[in-house]
């Protein structure tokens, strides 16, 4: 902290002897402490422009802090190789009976059905895949638990060559050709919502509550912007040597509020530096004992650290004591130092008697003639009492 008492004579030095040199290359001077508003999230930009938790200073500018394989979607992180409803970009969601697989909207064949080139086919009575995908019976055969055949046994029937069975195939369901829409399964024989393995009703939507970030854990239950949901639970989206504390995320490293631990806060004129709190002070003050200190004016550190000034009176200009003004404070009252005799007193016996008085340091003795002369010009008020003098038997001449 620098020392805020300045002496008037030193006003026209002071107003051209400041510099900012001393901060590293994009760092901010101000009031002694070096800012990088590029990258410093508590003061993005600008001083005391915090960025909200969650959020890293980049460029001057706060943004949303995304881990690695995750990408900003409208403030909210989603991983776009698994995300249904952001799949391979944000926004593109994916039709009801698909997936998103590595970043493409695949289909979700339920149990008993097969991908076959972007489709699901029963393997097991589809007369087009029979048994395997490409397989087709030849015309009049039907598909029969994945084989070719002239009919189908009780209770399958023949729909236009497929042997189906009319409570449960979802081609059929209830009567050939009735089939059930997208994410619907055939339940003796009616249409029904239905999720797959893995997924939950949520609102009529099947959602994953593993990893959805509005339905994490349970339906509706909604993660904060800063936040992501791993395994079924909201957890602080902190990344890139970041560290959660209290609910927002900071660099150990560097946060001066937060340095090498949370909640540890770096003093005034200290920046947190690998996780230590260090003194720095920039050109042209210094470091004495902790402080940042201008030498060429701090009566206290002058010309050099622990060189004060100790006359009353006395400024610190350019690193050198000098007498500034008259220190006139009160009366000062002579005495005869307690002396008597025609001798007067001596310089020791002065001395001693205005130790510690307007006077000390003032007065020159000789021959037993105090001397004071007057520091400064001003109107002066002096009033003398004379001595008693002597009886003509004293002896004295």
């Amino acid at each position: 902290m620098v020392k805020s008492i300045i002496p008037a004579l030193a006003i026209a030095f002071l107003l051209t002897g400041c510099s900012s040199e001393g901060c590293p290359s994009g760092y901010i001077d101000l009031g002694g402490i070096c800012y990088d508003f590029g990258s410093d999230p508590d003061n993005c930009g600008g001083y005391a422009i915090a960025c909200p938790s969650g959020h890293i200073c980049q460029a001057g500018a706060c943004v949303l802090s995304c881990p690695e394989g995750y990408v900003d979607c409208s403030g909210t992180c989603r991983d776009v190789t698994s995300d249904d409803y952001n799949c391979g970009s944000c926004g593109l969601t994916c039709a009801a009976g698909y997936v998103c697989t590595d970043g493409a909207c695949m289909p979700d064949c339920p149990d008993g059905y097969t991908d076959c080139t972007g489709i699901c086919k029963n393997l097991s009575n589809d007369p087009g895949h029979c048994g395997a995908c490409g397989n087709a019976c030849a015309a009049g055969e039907v598909c029969l638990t994945g084989a070719c055949s002239f009919s189908c046994p009780s209770p399958y029937i023949d729909c236009s060559g497929s042997c189906a069975e009319l409570s449960s195939d979802s081609r059929h369901c209830g009567a050939c050709g009735a089939a059930c829409a997208g994410g619907e399964i055939c339940v003796d024989g009616s249409c029904t919502l239905s999720c797959y393995a893995g997924l939950t009703m949520c609102g009529g939507v099947c959602r994953d509550l593993m990893r959805d970030h509005d339905n994490c854990g349970s339906c509706g239950t909604a993660c904060g912007t800063d936040e992501v949901c791993e395994a079924g639970t909201c957890v602080m989206d902190c990344t890139g040597g970041f560290t959660e504390c209290d609910g927002a995320c900071y660099d150990l490293d560097s946060d001066r509020l937060n340095c090498g631990a949370c909640d540890a806060a770096c003093g005034s004129g200290h920046v947190c530096e690998g996780g230590a709190c260090t003194v720095t002070c920039a050109s042209p003050l210094v470091n004495c004992s902790g402080e940042c200190s201008d030498t060429s004016m701090d009566p206290d550190n002058c010309g050099s650290c622990g060189s004060p000034c100790t006359v009353l009176g006395e400024a610190c200009i350019s690193g050198s004591c000098v007498m500034t003004t008259w220190r006139w404070a009160g009366p000062r009252n002579f005495t005869n130092c307690s002396a008597t005799g025609n001798t007067g007193p001596s310089q020791a016996n002065c001395d001693t008697a205005y130790a510690g008085t307007l006077l000390d340091g003032e007065i020159t003795v000789t021959g037993g003639i105090q001397a004071w002369v007057v520091p400064a010009s001003a109107t002066l008020r002096i009033e003398v009492f004379g001595a008693q003098g002597h009886s003509a038997d004293t002896g004295y001449d």
